[in-house]
């Protein structure tokens, strides 16, 4: 059970369905509707980001194979958009946006029930002083920008990837093991809680 914290929170979020039916975001929710818009709080902004997650069963969406046999069976989601509006990139907006999706998916209704297998493709394009900048360093802790292969048998990656003169693997596949459920929820609440306080302070200043 995720504990919620006393920090304000910034934004309203509303889930999306395919038929365009929209609700109150829940944890269970985004699962279930498939999409989340973020809205800043009491101003007239458009949504400044939205995430896109889809349940890969086979029923409604393609199964992929997955990538930890040792694993045995598992629970299968594919993150396939994770998109922020240029006023408000490098705000911490994208951390807080995965960090809802990985909530979403490990607190899931069969969750207690089985390992959870995610597949996640970086599309990132964000460059700073010439060079691609790993947006996703502290919300995938074993990903690197580079074509070397990481020592954790918790992630698999594949299709490499060349731009701004950087090779590197930009298809994702994360296992999250029943055996650290409660650490992993843990340490995206924790994430989570720190980016929005972090947010909050950069807000006064736009």
């Amino acid at each position: 059970m995720i504990v919620k914290d006393s920090i304000t929170n910034p934004f309203n979020i509303i889930c999306k369905n395919k038929y365009e039916e929209t609700n109150a975001f829940t944890y269970n929710r985004l699962i279930n509707y498939g999409s989340a818009y973020y809205y800043l709080k009491d101003t007239s902004f458009d949504y400044i980001s939205k995430s896109v997650v889809s349940k890969c069963d086979g029923v409604d969406n393609e199964e992929f194979k997955s990538r930890f046999y040792h694993y045995g069976e598992t629970e299968k989601f594919c993150i396939e958009e994770l998109e922020v509006t240029s006023t408000f990139e490098n705000k911490g907006v994208m951390t807080i946006m995965f960090c809802d999706v990985m909530l979403a998916m490990l607190t899931s209704e069969l969750s207690h029930q089985h390992h959870i297998e995610i597949k996640f493709i970086n599309t990132s394009d964000l460059i700073k002083d010439g060079k691609i900048v790993n947006v996703y360093h502290s919300v995938i802790p074993n990903y690197e920008l580079s074509t070397t292969k990481p020592d954790s048998t918790r992630i698999s990656l594949e299709g490499q990837r060349n731009k701004s003169s950087i090779e590197f693997y930009q298809d994702i596949y994360n296992i999250f093991p029943l055996e650290t459920r409660e650490e992993d929820i843990e340490y995206y609440t924790s994430l989570r809680a720190e980016k929005i306080k972090s947010f909050n302070e950069k807000l006064k200043a736009i």
